[in-house]
């Protein structure tokens, strides 16, 4: 269902923003004072990063940038830390809840299947949702740069991590999948082997073929994941393209009306009932807690969720 509020003028739009940096400077230090008591382990891993593979910094500066979503605390009691796998990169962060818990999330990262970003900088939102209520993993997984990483390595980690989630959660996990990671993620929901209840990606990349063809450093990393361009290797890109599969799970997808990452047109092939469009938001602000989208991405995973669960029973 796509979600549109009228646009801002300018004036309009510099007075939201002062608006949402002071709630933000708020949160921050909410979130100091509540997360103080430990240190999160590091997420970084023993990866030597491709320096052919870019550090995209200049995509990034949107009501909330990669570099604001950096800076927030991740501190907090260490998360438990498990492995799906004998790679160092193979390995899950749990976050339980304070209470019993609403389902069990998966969350995928992105940072353009690249080394060059780990899931260090979702470590926040992990926190927030389990505080919402879920049971939260946050997987790790090889990438382009990582050895193993890249086609076909990175598929088969997101399928392992699935798996290993299902046995160690006590159910199958609702995949939450951002950017390339929401590729990742509807990948998986295609595959009907996999133990999934459904899907809710934000700011996804679904169509790896048009992607490749944009400019930037990120749709730059579609041929190094694949190892080719889409006319040399036309069936891999068939094979992993999400744009046009059928889901026989729920699948929900989020997009900022803002970002400058993924465009709506990513957006193509899906129904209007499955996709959603989230006003003066760019590609961060999706998973950046405290920001009106991320508070309307709770929502969203609260109702389909709810929905779910009736339908299982």
């Amino acid at each position: 269902m796509r979600s549109l509020t009228p646009e801002l003028t300018r004036p309009q739009a510099m007075n939201r923003d002062i608006q949402h940096q002071s709630r933000f400077t708020a949160l921050l230090f909410l979130n100091a004072v509540v997360l103080l008591g430990g240190m999160a382990s590091s997420s970084a891993l023993p990866s030597d990063m491709d320096p052919s593979i870019p550090s995209d910094n200049v995509a990034v500066t949107m009501p909330v940038s990669f570099d604001d979503l950096t800076a927030l605390p991740s501190g907090g009691t260490a998360p438990q830390s498990f492995a799906y796998g004998q790679a160092a990169q193979q390995s899950l962060l749990r976050f339980p809840p304070p209470t019993i818990p609403r389902g069990t999330l998966l969350i995928i990262h992105g940072g353009c299947w690249s080394n060059a970003y780990d899931r260090q900088h979702l470590i926040p939102m992990a926190r927030a949702l389990a505080l919402a209520g879920y049971n939260v993993w946050l997987a790790e997984y090889r990438r382009v740069g990582d050895a193993g990483g890249g086609w076909p390595g990175t598929l088969d980690d997101i399928a392992l991590a699935i798996q290993r989630v299902a046995v160690l959660g006590g159910e199958a996990p609702w995949l939450v999948g951002h950017s390339a990671g929401g590729h990742l993620a509807l990948w998986a929901a295609a595959d009907p082997a996999l133990p999934l209840k459904g899907v809710v990606t934000l700011a996804a990349i679904t169509n790896l073929a048009q992607y490749a063809q944009q400019e930037g450093s990120c749709p730059s990393m579609v041929a190094k994941f694949l190892g080719g361009s889409p006319e040399s290797l036309p069936d891999r890109y068939a094979q992993v393209t999400v744009h046009d599969k059928v889901f026989l799970k729920p699948i929900h997808l989020i997009l900022g009306e803002a970002d400058p990452i993924v465009s709506q047109g990513q957006l193509a092939g899906f129904t209007e009932t499955n996709t959603q469009i989230i006003a003066e938001s760019g590609h961060f602000d999706l998973v950046y807690p405290g920001t009106p989208a991320f508070d309307q991405v709770i929502e969203t995973l609260r109702n389909l969720i709810q929905i779910g669960s009736y339908g299982d029973d």
